[in-house]
């Protein structure tokens, strides 16, 4: 059984359903639980016991969450055991329960939040840079092409992180805990299709950990 978190304030937003999605056509039988953020806490991971934890994308800036709403899922983040894979905002949300820094890859017009700030959408092409011993790479060529979506981006590795994937947009497309099979990945790859199939790879090698 796998746990999704839903990171959208209110339900806005379309990471966690496609996420769904996506598993459910990877691995029909596998039992999906979601379950927003703010109702996270260790006492609950506890007691749904899940194999695997997804962290969906976010709806809104980081800076709109309230602190008290994100504890408990830092500090499941920080010392679950099992495999966890931040999606998007998910990945953004593992730097910061590590204290690495969040911000826009680029304010390109004046605005407020997203207004005015430069995305990077679409297939794009990344490098795989580093292979490690628990890799959700396996199989995949060095260079891959995965779907983007994302104006916010980690700007700084947090400690015990080895970066895994890198572009020339957003240098930390990916990351992976030293000792721990905790993953980030800044793109979706449960947005993949026939031509672009890597981040089904990607998805199925995680759930294989």
């Amino acid at each position: 059984m796998l746990l999704l978190i839903d990171n959208t304030i209110e339900g806005i937003g379309s990471s966690p359903r496609e996420i769904r999605s996506a598993l459910q056509q990877i691995e029909p039988d596998l039992r999906v639980v979601t379950e927003p953020f703010k109702n996270i806490t260790p006492e609950f991971v506890k007691v749904l016991s899940p194999s695997h934890i997804i962290l969906s994308g976010q709806s809104h800036p980081w800076d709109q969450y309230l602190p008290e709403s994100l504890a408990g899922i830092f500090h499941v983040i920080r010392n679950e055991p099992q495999p966890i894979l931040g999606v998007c905002g998910g990945q953004q949300q593992i730097a910061l329960a590590f204290g690495a820094p969040v911000d826009l890859i680029e304010r390109v017009a004046p605005g407020n939040g997203y207004e005015g700030a430069f995305r990077e959408r679409g297939f794009c092409t990344i490098e795989i840079n580093q292979e490690t011993e628990q890799s959700i790479y396996s199989g995949l060529p060095r260079e891959i092409t995965v779907w983007e979506s994302h104006c916010d981006e980690v700007k700084e590795l947090p400690s015990d992180f080895v970066r895994t994937a890198t572009n020339e947009v957003s240098p930390i497309q990916a990351m992976q805990h030293i000792s721990r099979p905790l993953f980030g990945v800044q793109f979706h790859p449960e947005l993949f299709d026939a031509e672009h199939p890597h981040g089904r790879i990607i998805l199925e090698n995680f759930l294989n950990l």
